[in-house]
């Protein structure tokens, strides 16, 4: 009698961890739900990733669209740290994602996912790899910056349109400084709904600033304005939350880049962004 009641414990006992394994949610190759402020199309373009990455066991490509599917950070951590392990020379992308925001204010995804995380994958390159660091990594890169400025060619500016200069390098001033503080470390919530509400002004100032100069100058050359003032127009263009906008603007960016007096890769930076709004639509 006892073996009988012993033998139905051990049974009943088996069942209820076939249970509970049952109901315990699959972490591998876990595709996180779509979250409510996400379009279906963006959703369908991760998740597509995702799943490549999952089929030739690219962690750190999973990481990554984990990361953008705003899944268990955790999760996205783990498979983070498990490809560092396999393969320190990711630490090379690691520190230079840390960099731009570390130095920056400029967050990928996957810093932004935990930043905390984030520094213990930087920490983990740290320990694992023994030629380089994260600080000798940041310090080379301060030397390459100084050395570019250095060797930078001085463009001559006999001429140029100053007055033009002028006014386009307060447009990238207004357009840069806006962002710095609303990607800033220190930024809280309702800070950052005011900031976004400034740049929204902004942007729609600097667009019509930008559309007066075309009217005038046509897309202003080098020769004319310089190569940083150059990219400036071309940079409200991107930075506008309208596909109409980017609608209007293409043909004149297309022969801008006709006539050389655009760089095709700022138009196909234009482009990339159209076609991930596009995807935002869906």
């Amino acid at each position: 009698m006892k073996k009988r009641v012993k033998s139905t414990c051990y049974l009943l006992l088996s069942m209820v961890l076939v249970i509970i394994i049952s109901c315990t949610p699959e972490q591998k190759n876990q595709v996180p739900s779509k979250t409510e402020d996400m379009s279906q199309g963006t959703y369908d373009k991760y998740a597509g990733l995702l799943r490549d990455a999952y089929k030739t066991n690219d962690k750190y490509g999973a990481a990554v669209q984990l990361a953008n599917l705003d899944a268990d950070p955790k999760l996205a951590f783990k498979l983070l740290d498990e490809a560092i392990e396999e393969n320190t020379s990711l630490c090379e992308d690691i520190y230079e994602s840390y960099w731009l925001y570390d130095h920056h204010n400029f967050g990928k995804n996957l810093v932004l996912l935990d930043t905390t995380l984030f520094k213990q994958s930087v920490t983990l390159c740290n320990t694992l790899r023994t030629d380089i660091s994260y600080p000798q990594y940041a310090a080379n890169k301060l030397q390459e910056a100084k050395d570019f400025e250095a060797n930078k060619v001085i463009e001559d500016s006999t001429n140029f349109n100053i007055k033009l200069v002028r006014e386009l390098e307060q447009i990238h001033k207004d357009d840069q400084e806006v962002r710095n503080r609303l990607t800033a470390k220190n930024v809280t919530p309702l800070m950052k709904e005011k900031i976004s509400e400034e740049m929204q002004l902004i942007d729609s100032l600097n667009l019509i600033k930008i559309d007066n100069i075309f009217k005038i100058h046509g897309y202003p050359s080098r020769e004319l304005v310089g190569k940083d003032s150059n990219f400036t127009p071309a940079l409200v263009i991107h930075h506008s939350n309208s596909l109409a906008t980017r609608y209007k603007y293409l043909p004149l960016l297309e022969k801008a880049v006709e006539d050389g007096v655009l760089f095709d890769g700022t138009l196909n930076m234009i482009k990339r962004r159209i076609d991930n709004m596009e995807l935002n639509l869906k």
